[in-house]
């Protein structure tokens, strides 16, 4: 059980029971109001031993002054409030299923047996409500990011293009390293002496760690970025996969830890707390078709005569759609197909052979792009195919590799855009601290 206490903590959603902060404060003793949203010093005290009790897991016996603490609680709470806010002038929320999604997948990634999480956490003390309402934060965190950040971002093809030259192109065995950080951020537009002093606070942190100091634990303490809680973890990255000016990490040793870094938002202080080999990977080519289809399902209850008329409606619809440009069977698609695709269009994408039903996938490539098929009958139903487009894949080829590069150097321009973000969120808004004893 300790061990299942130690992975879930790890990933930030380990909670501490209410019950067991032993909090004093009424309800409404406010820490701060940002744009007229109260914080109370009763969400900061539970922030603040959820911290307490993540500093004692991670080993360490000596806690920070509880003035410390408190403000690193307050300010996190600020960051969240500020997220959340933004989530709600998207219109976004979480979903229960959503929720219970996530810890399904929580459960399959720490091999809890599925639907007993609820029991690892009774187990350790820990009230299921809090725990969701925690998950439910971060959820809601990351898709407000993905939408006001990740979503702006533009990968261009020549960035694509060096990094396939670069890193992928000629394959060979590569280190990756896995990656944490303190980060103490810069307002959006810092005047000369706020940059001198935050650079100074960098330094003086910087000094710490070479002293010694726990790394999880300053990252807990005096990061201001959303990583802080899980001991500034970023995680794991190859080279080209982090933005350009914090490549010299990858000429680190394992533990080593590089001088302040600066970026747009503030400057970083990034350990290597891991590390592993992979070898050069090479494959076989091989084809891929891009089709899309309509299918009309086929109930095995139905009796014969139904049967029948479903099949003679399906070869109706595939007569019809033989001479169809692309837009047109789309367009039928959305209106008749009953899978799961109908919504795009019947659009499937690209696959490879191994990917569909043996007979869907016959058929498939043995068309020509634009070829509308007869019917096809599967496990799945009947399916009228038309086939977009084919190509044939060099696994080493840059096209092979084009969507996974595109993802990773997205990740990258995330690392300084994310901060820069917060700290426009900071400087437009209203924020008037009250701090808690």
């Amino acid at each position: 059980m300790q061990r299942f206490f130690t992975v879930i903590s790890l990933l930030s959603f380990s909670m501490v029971s209410l019950s067991t902060l032993g909090l004093a404060e009424k309800i409404d003793s406010l820490g701060a109001i940002v744009n007229g949203k109260a914080i109370t010093c009763y969400q900061v005290n539970r922030d603040k031993q959820i911290m307490i009790q993540q500093i004692k897991q991670s080993g360490q016996t000596t806690l920070p002054t509880d003035a410390l603490l408190s403000r690193r609680a307050l300010e996190s709470r600020i960051t969240q409030t500020l997220q959340q806010q933004e989530a709600a002038k998207l219109g976004l929320s979480i979903p229960a299923e959503e929720i219970d999604n996530a810890m399904s997948d929580i459960e399959s990634k720490n091999n809890i047996p599925a639907g007993r999480l609820p029991d690892v956490l009774k187990a350790q003390g820990v009230d299921l409500e809090d725990y969701r309402g925690t998950l439910r934060e971060r959820l809601l965190t990351n898709k407000v990011i993905n939408i006001a950040v990740r979503s702006k971002l533009s990968i261009s093809e020549e960035s694509m293009q060096e990094y396939y030259r670069k890193h992928l192109a000629n394959p060979k065995p590569i280190r990756e390293v896995q990656l944490a950080q303190v980060f103490v951020a810069l307002p959006a537009s810092p005047t000369p002496e706020q940059l001198i002093k935050m650079q100074e606070r960098a330094k003086g942190i910087y000094t710490e760690l070479m002293n010694g100091a726990n790394f999880k634990q300053i990252a807990a303490l005096k990061s201001d970025a959303n990583d802080a809680k899980q001991g500034g973890e970023m995680g794991w990255f190859f080279p080209g996969g982090i933005a350009q000016q914090f490549n010299e990490v990858f000429t680190l040793p394992l533990g080593g830890i590089a001088k302040p870094i600066r970026s747009a938002g503030g400057f970083h202080i990034i350990k290597v707390t891991n590390e592993r080999m992979h070898e050069a990977q090479t494959g076989k080519s091989y084809d891929e078709t891009h089709a899309r289809h309509i299918l009309i399902k086929l109930p095995e209850s139905a009796d014969e005569a139904t049967q029948a008329k479903i099949r003679h409606r399906a070869a109706t619809i595939a007569r019809g759609m033989k001479k169809s440009s692309d837009e047109e069977f789309a367009t039928r698609a959305k209106e008749i197909s009953q899978g799961p695709s109908a919504g795009r269009g019947g659009d499937l994408g690209w696959f490879q052979k191994g990917q569909m039903v043996p007979a869907f996938e016959t058929a498939a490539f043995a068309m020509n792009a634009g070829d509308v098929s007869d019917v096809v009958e599967s496990s799945f139903g009947l399916h009228i195919i038309r086939v977009i487009a084919k190509r044939h894949i060099n696994p080493n080829a840059f096209e092979a590799h084009r969507d996974r590069i595109q993802q990773v150097l997205t990740n990258a321009e995330m690392q300084s855009q994310v901060p820069r973000w917060i700290a426009s969120l900071k400087a437009n808004a209203v924020i008037e601290r009250k701090g808690c004893n």
